[in-house]
Order: structure tokens, then sequence, then C-alpha cells
């Protein structure tokens, strides 16, 4: 649980790194030099760097050093499409499927998100979040969906985490979660559809938003 926690904490730190800037496209991810900055062994910064590869926010070639891969516009476009796409489906079928207790969990977990809001703690909020989504994506009751939609979620999720520190951009998501919730408990198919799919494509919008502003400071 503790090195489960330490790898968390360097992949975190990392992705803020890359996001804000201080690692640019093409730095090299040294393991010794990450080792000693957050004085853990190097299992914990491999176990970080794997998942960043599976983000795609890094690559590593054979025989190569890990290097901070260019966030691509294009293909960040293409994959928030078909994300939004797939997770407007799952709302559709949570709409249709749910049990009352998964209804009820699904509530619970709205509303436990609330505080973190309010305290403005990010990362409780993203993690809170996170599980919202997943409970939604469960509760579509298809194994076939469920399991191609969290597998494509993954390349997106620091992408999702990092785009709750826009100015206004955890109440815009709270009030999205609130509408999709809704929509889910009254059983309204289409609804749940629409806001779940306009709520992952805005996600997507403000990150194309944001790396195209960089494209534009870099190349100035």
């Amino acid at each position: 649980m503790a090195r489960k926690t330490r790898t968390q904490t360097i992949r975190m730190a990392l992705e803020n790194d890359i996001f804000s800037g201080k690692l640019l496209p093409g730095a090299i991810l040294d393991e010794e030099a990450l080792a000693r900055r957050f004085d853990v062994s190097r299992t914990p910064v491999r176990e970080a760097m794997l998942q960043l590869i599976q983000n795609g926010l890094v690559e590593k070639g054979a025989r190569r050093s890990a290097r901070v891969r260019g966030l691509d516009l294009f293909d960040l476009i293409q994959v928030f499409e078909a994300i939004s796409e797939l997770e407007g489906l799952c709302a559709r079928f949570a709409a249709r499927r749910a049990t009352e207790d998964e209804l009820a969990e699904l509530q619970r977990s709205h509303e436990e998100a609330l505080p973190y809001l309010e305290a403005r703690d990010e990362d409780k909020y993203s993690t809170s979040g996170r599980q919202f989504h997943f409970l939604i994506i469960k509760a579509a009751h298809n194994e076939f969906l469920v399991e191609t939609t969290n597998k494509l979620a993954l390349h997106t999720r620091p992408y999702r985490r990092f785009q709750l520190g826009r100015k206004g951009r955890m109440e815009a998501n709270n009030a999205d979660h609130a509408a999709i919730l809704d929509a889910i408990l009254r059983r309204d198919e289409d609804e749940a559809f629409e806001r779940m799919r306009e709520h992952v494509m805005v996600q997507g919008s403000v990150l194309a938003e944001y790396i195209s502003m960089i494209t534009v400071r870099k190349s100035a």
C-alpha cells in the first residue's frame, strides 16, 4: 500500500511537471535521478513511468531512455471524441439498467465529492470524479462496453485531472455531474447520453484550447 502511494505521488508530480511546462517534450526522465528526487528506490519510479507510458505522456523505445512525449492535439481530440461516445452510451444504459442500489451508490458518490470541491482539493475531487464515472460505466451492465470504455479512459485520466485546475472547471464539472445524475435517476436515457457525451467532450475542448495556447507561445 505504501509503495502504491509512492508510485501515485511520483506519477502525479511528473504529470504536473509535464503540464506546467517544467518538463518539455523530449526531456529525458532518468530513473536514478528521479529516485533521488523523491527519496525512494527505483521500483516505484519504474511503476510510475509505466503508468505515464500507458497514459501516453511518456514514451520509451527499445534500449532508449524514457522521454516526455509531445502532446499531440489531433490525437487528443480523437481520443476524447471516442471516449465521449462510449461514456455517453454507458450513461444511456445505466439510466435503463441500473439497480436501485447502484443509483443510491451513484448519488452518494456525487455527494461525497462536494466537500472536496468546497475545499478546492483538486486531487481528492479528481479521485472522487473518477469513481462517479466508474460507477456509471459499471451500471451499464455490458461487460464488453465496460472493458472497452475503462481501457480507453486510462489514456484520458491525466488530462482530465489537469483540466480541473483551469478557472471555474471544478464548479462546471460538478454541475455536469449533477445533471448527469439527475437524468439517470429519472431514467431519461436520451438526456443521460447527451449530458455525459457533452461533459466529456467539453473536457477535451478545454485541454485542446490549452495545448493550442502552449504551442503558440513556444513557436512565438
